[in-house]
């Protein structure tokens, strides 16, 4: 009986004290920005000043007013004209557009310092190779119906780099993550509670997702929305993309046992595929190590020279899903972890 008392006591402090640092936050954001401005959207990139022109461009052709909105360029050390593209065309545009540099080390930290600059209401948080339509920043704050959601924006992808946005006028959203950063938005306030991205994952992947795993186990609810699609630029898969395409699914494979480590339920563990099953079809799908071979490599060139895309992306597709799994391994390995 004392010790389910006290259980109770304990619980209750506990709901107190979240609901008082939730209303610190609010009146934090009240007292020290303004709230005239609805919106802040926030880009990480990374050497990626072509696409991000066409992003940035779609985002300073919006119907939403420009004196609710703000831009927030979070350079992670790029190497590339992307300081000048942004300040170039920052001149010309009607709303704030900003740019942040910071050296590189990864999108949680670039997406972390733009969150804590920003000073809109909300934070709409877009990839840099996604164009969007001019309702896309209107449509994302007129789903926030209610406190606690978090709106999911529909993504397309589209190797249409004249015209990206031709597509359906309501495309199906068909992701089931609860908070994926390539097109979602959400309350400053909410996130700046819940704790921001974890810094700890500085390779590619999954930080989103640790993010959005963290919201819903707090309660915050994800809805989608069509009319806030974004179109991501996605060029044909080639044989020179290979080598590069490879060390981010090992890096995604890293920080798959990162979040597992984090977070060691049942749902995380089947979202990562850190499982016996996942790893003896892995084993059965590469026998003989065909997939590390000199020759499977002559011949994907070969069949991406000759223009046999079907069987170039069954078998990129199998060699893609080994390198993920080699990466969650040597992850394992580092950590001295067993699944």
């Amino acid at each position: 009986m004392i010790q389910e008392h006290l259980s109770k006591k304990v619980d209750w402090i506990y709901k107190i004290d979240k609901i008082l640092n939730l209303i610190y936050y609010k009146l934090k954001t009240l007292k020290e920005f303004n709230v005239s401005l609805l919106a802040s959207v926030i880009i990480p990139t990374y050497n990626r000043a072509k696409v991000l022109e066409l992003c940035l461009n779609a985002l300073l052709n919006q119907t939403a007013d420009p004196t609710t909105y703000e831009i927030i360029v979070v350079d992670d050390g790029s190497t590339d004209n992307t300081p000048d593209l942004v300040k170039e065309l920052s001149e010309k545009a009607h709303c704030s557009l900003v740019h942040l540099r910071q050296e590189n080390s990864g999108r949680s930290r670039a997406r972390n310092n733009g969150i804590r600059a920003a000073k809109g209401v909300y934070i709409l948080l877009l990839d840099s190779d996604m164009i969007v339509r001019p309702e896309y920043i209107a449509a994302h704050i007129s789903a926030h119906t209610r406190p606690g959601l978090i709106v999911n924006g529909a993504v397309v992808n589209t190797s249409n780099f004249d015209n990206p946005t031709k597509g359906p006028k309501h495309p199906i959203h068909l992701s089931r993550a609860v908070f994926a950063t390539g097109n979602v938005s959400i309350k400053r306030t909410d996130l700046l509670y819940i704790g921001l991205f974890d810094e700890d994952f500085v390779e590619y992947g999954w930080e989103d997702l640790e993010l959005g795993e963290r919201l819903r186990l707090a309660g915050y609810k994800s809805v989608n929305s069509s009319a806030a699609c974004s179109f991501h630029l996605e060029p044909r898969i080639t044989f020179k993309d290979l080598p590069n395409l490879l060390k981010k699914e090992r890096e995604r494979g890293h920080n798959a046992v990162i979040f597992f480590q984090k977070n060691p339920s049942s749902n995380v563990r089947l979202m990562t595929l850190i499982t016996p099953v996942y790893f003896f079809l892995d084993r059965i799908t590469t026998l003989c190590n065909w997939s590390e071979r000199p020759g499977t490599y002559k011949l994907l060139e070969r069949l991406d020279r000759k223009g046999y895309r079907t069987l170039f992306e069954i078998l990129f597709a199998l060699i893609k899903s080994h390198a993920y799994a080699d990466g969650i391994r040597e992850k394992l390995k580092e950590l001295n972890l067993k699944i």
